[in-house]
C-alpha cells in the first residue's frame, strides 16, 4: 500500500474527524478518497452542462412580472385550513422523530 505524506494541518484535521467519527485515520482517509474518486463528474456530463450554461436565454420563455412576489406570498385567502392542519401534524411527527433520534444518539454517545 502506498504511503501518502500530507501537511501537518491536514493530518491534524484528519485525526480530529477520525476521532469524532470513531474511526482510524487510515479508514477515514480511505473513505474520503474513495468518495471523492467516485463522485468525479463525467466529462461528457460536464460538456453538456457547459453547453447549456453558454446558451443565451430563450425570449419566449421570459414572462414579465405580474404583481409583487411579497404580496403573492402574503395572500393566504385561498389556502385550505385542512391542508395546513395536515402539514402541522406531519411536521410535529417529524420533530418528534428528530428529538427521539437525538436522545437515542445522546444516550449512546461516549463521554470524552
Amino acid at each position: 500500500m502506498p504511503t501518502i505524506t500530507v501537511p501537518e494541518a491536514l493530518a491534524l484535521r484528519l485525526q480530529q474527524h477520525a476521532l469524532a467519527h470513531h474511526q482510524s485515520v487510515d479508514t477515514l482517509a480511505i473513505s474520503l478518497l474513495t468518495s471523492a474518486l467516485d463522485t468525479v463528474a463525467d466529462p461528457q456530463v460536464l460538456a453538456v452542462v457547459q453547453r447549456i450554461q453558454s446558451m443565451p436565454p430563450n425570449p419566449t420563455q421570459i414572462r414579465p412580472a405580474q404583481g409583487s412576489l411579497a404580496a403573492a406570498l402574503h395572500d393566504d385567502q385561498g389556502s385550505d385550513p385542512v391542508i395546513g392542519q395536515a402539514w402541522d401534524a406531519a411536521w410535529q411527527e417529524v420533530e418528534t422523530t428528530i428529538h427521539r433520534l437525538n436522545a437515542d444518539d445522546a444516550a449512546h454517545e461516549r463521554p470524552r
